[in-house]
């Protein structure tokens, strides 16, 4: 539709649809919000990024339009996790991918795969797993927050962690760690080190720096905990779709609860917002 090329077409798209529009970054994310939205009349809409979603932000504002935006939490949340409206969304984790990094849709998931797998040992990697990633990348992470706040430009972190993974499923290479971490040391001030550190230390008074990782990292970690113990290659999406569904079925975090709610609560508002108009 040409209509919704501009970012003013686009705010105005809610005429054009039955249901509460939801728009997410992009088309990865829909499966994890159509569970949680089960039941309500909306349409989940992927709008290209984060960019195109900022765009409609200032429309929703002074207009009060009836529709919903969800951002990803991205390195934001250190700053704030309070959004500009209740109909803008912001996940306090950094991605959709970090919700799903959890013990029981993960085993769950494992033990439908491979009704037979020995799934033992399962619960004490997934335990290694988020001390690992606490120990091993808290530098790393530092690093690339303070790199982005610092708006140098340096890409501290890989496509993948996947040069970083050891022959198990839960071990990573301290040595690889380390030299990608001493590179990007060399091209960032100390005192913006100190401020990101200060900054992830405090986040994580009530998270795990896990829920910190970008989403692609936290899913490929993710994915070779399930393909190590089921001992098959398994397909990104025949991954995010299961876990996507059942998270919100096993889980009950405050991130969870709270991210249901404010959802609920969203499109419940621009119902009746639509009904007014």
């Amino acid at each position: 539709m040409s209509f919704s090329r501009t970012p003013l077409g686009a705010a105005a798209e809610y005429l054009f649809y039955s249901e509460i529009l939801v728009y997410v970054e992009g088309h990865t994310d829909i499966p994890f919000y159509e569970k949680v939205l089960q039941g309500y009349d909306c349409y989940i809409k992927p709008r290209g990024g984060r960019k195109e979603c900022k765009k409609l932000v200032p429309f929703l504002l002074k207009d009060n339009l009836p529709f919903v935006i969800i951002f990803d939490g991205d390195y934001e949340i250190l700053v704030s996790t309070q959004s500009e409206h209740s109909r803008v969304i912001l996940l306090d984790r950094y991605s959709f991918e970090n919700y799903l990094f959890e013990e029981e849709p993960i085993e769950q998931f494992c033990r439908h795969r491979r009704p037979r797998a020995n799934l033992e040992k399962l619960v004490s990697r997934f335990r290694e797993i988020v001390q690992n990633v606490e120990v091993q990348f808290k530098q790393l992470i530092v690093l690339d927050v303070a790199h982005q706040h610092s708006h140098t430009g340096y890409d501290v972190l890989p496509d993948g962690p996947q040069r970083f993974f050891g022959q198990g499923p839960s071990d990573f290479k301290d040595s690889e760690i380390r030299e990608w971490c001493g590179q990007a040391a060399q091209s960032i001030k100390k005192q913006s080190i100190e401020d990101a550190k200060s900054l992830v230390d405090e986040f994580l008074k009530r998270h795990r720096l896990i829920d910190l990782l970008p989403g692609h990292f936290a899913f490929a970690i993710i994915r070779r905990l399930i393909i190590k113990t089921v001992n098959r290659s398994i397909a990104d999406d025949d991954i995010t779709i299961p876990l996507s569904t059942s998270v919100w079925d096993l889980v009950k975090t405050r991130d969870h609860n709270s991210l249901k709610r404010r959802l609920h609560e969203a499109v419940q508002e621009a119902e009746k917002i639509r009904e007014s108009k």
